[in-house]
């Protein structure tokens, strides 16, 4: 990218705003160095590195980086032997390596993965003990501390001492009468680094020392007394060693600086690198910006994109909503037409679409997020020109015309297929015919070259021209034909007028001017103007049309999704109605079970046949007062209606149950139907009846040897079941049924047909026998029986505990 492209489109401000994000002079410093790279590698690694560390600030608050200094200087500084770094310096060191280590720790600990952040993170090295030893011989603010060695810490406590004995000793010269008459004041100072005492001029016969001092009107004498003068020595030597030792302390820290030169290098290097990077995320948040795709090749398209600059100054203006909000553009640029004409009003924003599109361009090559929709494309240029504004210049002799020729001339020299190309006001600056037909050769030559080119004109020539090139395409500005106001919105496919006449007219100059303007403005260009203003008008037109064409269809969707939720409700419904009913079926068996039970044990006991039945029969009747809780829900269609009489033996489907069953009697006293379901008998309503639907499988006959059984006068079941062929899970559980359901008939003995086989099914039922509490006994069949192949089982009960016996093979089987 060229200076004059840059500058023209104002990347340097952009810049500005992107360092003022950065938290460290370091991100400072890498914002104002950012460039935008031609390579669609390093723009996706870059733009990666921007959304990873969006996220990460959505992870939380990251460790602050406000303390990290350029310290490359004094790590270039520390790399020459000699040199000792101050202790200011030191803590500068110390601060950027702290804060490389906490955000080193933090990026580890994160919950996301940030593959990108994590390479860079990878160079974040700082010396693991360097910050440490750098505070524990430094204070905050600056100085050597004690314990940085042993013999500084002597040093500075002989020192101590001594100034401590000093003090004592002049204390007592301070207080002794003597001296009453010469002390200008009862104080101990320092003068030349060495205590003292004021004295006045005639102290000579009082008190021998140096004077190390005299005031300015030479009335007071600073006196060092002779009894003080080797302890003053004493102090100074211990101090000058201290100093020397001090230094020593830092030479050494300077060294591990030194030492530690190439990791502390590439932890700088690193802070940088991030500290520019999160910089990218915070200003992709308070410009609302979103991550495009890039494309190494094919169109540009910008969906609600916004100039950044623009949405920056509103800001500042608190103009953020209502009527200062900056409004958006779509701009596409190719694949077919790759150059775009902008036409329409001035202040009409032509100018700034053009900006938008190549700064948006510059930031996104850069690892910017881009103030436009997600779903934007922008391909990597190589490079991008811009010919925008007034390049007049009085020093070089350029008028305007010739500023923009000399810019053209360049960028027809360099530009290729890769490359965008802004150009504004094409033709503009000379006679409107000439301007015109080297705008026009200037865009075909662009055009032939493969170039991504948006430009804006006045000139109707211009704009006639690219309706006649299918590489190209007109674009218009649009504008508020009622107000005469600019409404800064894109209009792609018609070219725009520039109502300049019509403006004029609105901004005060008289209607004579007026009126003579449109006269001499010519048949031609009148009719032009005429025609633009007419396909404005149907554009407009198509346009709402297309609003209320897309209301209707939103309209349209909504009655769909209402209708097809309702539909989901009604089969919710249907679903809790199906639930409801195997719950209460379920809870009608284990009744029921529960019940049998209880007759069994009663049967058990000597009770009566008699009995047994009456209480089968409640439990039935209470089966049937349960089942007549249920609502009455369609399992289906409405459209099937119930039938208007029904025959026995006939299949029905029971709408609220959501089951097939067979029509046993109808009760027409009571308007009831008695019918035969799977799990027992029911009497229904008439029109909680329909015919059983298609999909609903017929009733196949039983021939697996299972037992159906129901309580009534003249039931009777069969005195043996036959499980072969049954595995020992689905064996045992069929025996265990039919027990029950023999016990319930009155048998006494039966018989279960389990085949020879491998002998896993007849054990597998010998040990649900011992433990059954209604088996008294079992045995083997007889030979006659089917010996092995068949088990006896006598019914009964027998004391809780104990084990049905297995006896010898019995005689044959009969009712009891």
């Amino acid at each position: 990218m060229d200076s004059h492209t840059l500058r023209v489109l104002e990347f340097s401000e952009m810049l500005h705003h992107l360092a003022a994000e950065a938290a460290s002079v370091l991100g400072r410093q890498r914002a104002d160095e950012l460039y935008p790279s031609p390579d669609p590698d390093v723009v996706v690694r870059r733009l990666a590195e921007t959304r990873e560390s969006c996220e990460l600030l959505r992870q939380g608050p990251l460790p602050g980086l406000g303390r990290v200094q350029d310290i490359r200087g004094l790590l270039a500084r520390a790399a020459v032997p000699g040199v000792r770094l101050s202790p200011q310096e030191l803590l500068a060191v110390a601060d950027t390596l702290d804060a490389a280590s906490h955000l080193r720790r933090h990026l580890r600990e994160v919950s996301v993965p940030l593959p990108a952040l994590s390479r860079i993170a990878a160079g974040l090295t700082p010396p693991a003990e360097l910050s440490g030893e750098i505070r524990r011989c430094i204070t905050p603010d600056g100085a050597v501390t004690d314990t940085a060695s042993p013999a500084l810490c002597r040093l500075r406590a002989e020192a101590r001492r001594s100034r401590e004995a000093v003090r004592e000793a002049l204390q007592e010269l301070l207080q002794a009468p003597r001296l009453q008459a010469v002390l200008a004041e009862p104080v101990i100072t320092l003068r030349n680094d060495r205590y003292v005492i004021p004295v006045t001029p005639g102290y000579r016969t009082h008190l021998e020392g140096i004077v190390q001092d005299q005031s300015a009107s030479g009335q007071t004498l600073f006196l060092e007394p002779l009894s003080v003068v080797e302890r003053n020595n004493a102090i100074r030597r211990l101090e000058r060693e201290a100093e020397a030792e001090g230094d020593r302390v830092l030479g050494e820290l300077t060294s591990a600086v030194r030492a530690s030169g190439p990791a502390s290098a590439s932890t700088v290097e690193a802070l940088a690198d991030l500290d520019l990077i999160l910089a990218k995320a915070r200003l992709a948040e308070r410009w609302h910006a979103a991550e495009p795709r890039i494309l190494r090749e094919g169109a540009l398209r910008l969906l609600d994109a916004r100039h950044p600059l623009l949405v920056e100054r509103r800001r500042d203006r608190g103009q953020a909503g209502g009527e200062g909000e900056v409004v958006p553009i779509d701009v596409t640029v190719g694949p077919d037409a790759r150059v775009l004409v902008i036409t329409g009003p001035n202040t009409g924003g032509k100018t700034v679409a053009l900006k938008t599109v190549g700064l948006a361009a510059l930031m996104a090559q850069s690892g910017l997020f881009i103030p436009a929709s997600p779903d934007s494309e922008v391909p990597v240029y190589d490079p991008v020109y811009a010919d925008i504004g007034d390049e007049q210049s009085i020093a070089q002799d350029l008028s305007t015309f010739s500023a923009h020729v000399a810019r053209l001339r360049t960028i027809l020299l360099e530009a290729g297929p890769k490359s965008l190309v802004l150009l504004d006001e094409i033709g503009a600056g000379t006679d409107p015919g000439e301007g015109s037909a080297l705008g026009n050769a200037v865009l075909e030559a662009l055009a032939g070259r493969g170039c991504h080119v948006l430009a804006t004109t006045h000139l109707d020539a211009v704009k006639a021209f690219v309706a006649q090139d299918p590489r190209m395409v007109n674009a218009a500005v649009e504008f508020d034909l009622d107000s005469l106001r600019p409404l800064y919105t894109l209009h792609i496919g018609l070219p725009g007028r520039s109502f300049a006449i019509d403006m004029a007219c609105r901004l005060g100059i008289p209607p004579t001017i007026i009126q003579r303007s449109r006269e001499l403005l010519g048949d031609s260009g009148a009719e032009v103007t005429a025609l633009l203003g007419r396909l404005h008008a149907q554009e407009q037109r198509r346009e709402r049309d297309a609003v209320e064409a897309a209301r209707e269809r939103a309209a349209a969707s909504a009655a769909r999704q209402a209708a097809e939720k309702l539909a989901a409700d009604l089969r919710d419904q249907v679903a809790t109605v199906r639930a409801q009913a195997r719950q209460l079926v379920a809870g009608i068996a284990a009744e029921a079970r529960r019940r049998a039970e209880a007759v069994v044990a009663d049967l058990a006991r000597g009770g009566s046949i008699r009995e047994a039945r009456e209480a089968i029969r409640g439990v039935s009747q209470a089966a049937e007062a349960r089942l007549a809780e249920l609502p009455v829900a369609d399992a289906v269609p409405a459209s099937e209606a119930a039938p208007a009489q029904v025959e026995p033996g006939q299949r029905v489907w029971v709408r609220h149950l959501g089951q097939a069953g067979t029509v046993l009697s109808t009760l027409e006293a009571q308007g009831l139907v008695e019918v035969q379901l799977p799990v027992g008998k029911t009497r229904v309503p008439l029109e909680a009846l329909a015919p059983v639907p298609a999909t609903v499988a017929p009733a196949a006959p039983r021939s697996d040897g299972g037992i159906t059984w129901t309580a009534g006068a003249g039931d009777s079941l069969a005195a043996e079941i036959n499980v072969i062929g049954c595995t020992v899970e689905e064996g045992t559980g069929r025996v265990q049924r039919y027990l029950e359901d023999a016990a319930l008939g009155g048998l006494s003995r039966v018989r279960i047909i389990h085949g020879k086989g491998t002998g896993r099914l007849r054990r597998g039922i010998a040990e649900l026998l011992k433990s059954h509490p209604l088996v008294a006994g079992f045995q083997i069949a007889s030979f006659e029986e089917g010996g092995s192949g068949a088990t006896n089982v006598d019914l009964g009960t027998r004391e809780a505990g104990e084990s049905a016996p297995e006896r010898p093979a019995s005689p044959r089987v009969g009712t009891g």
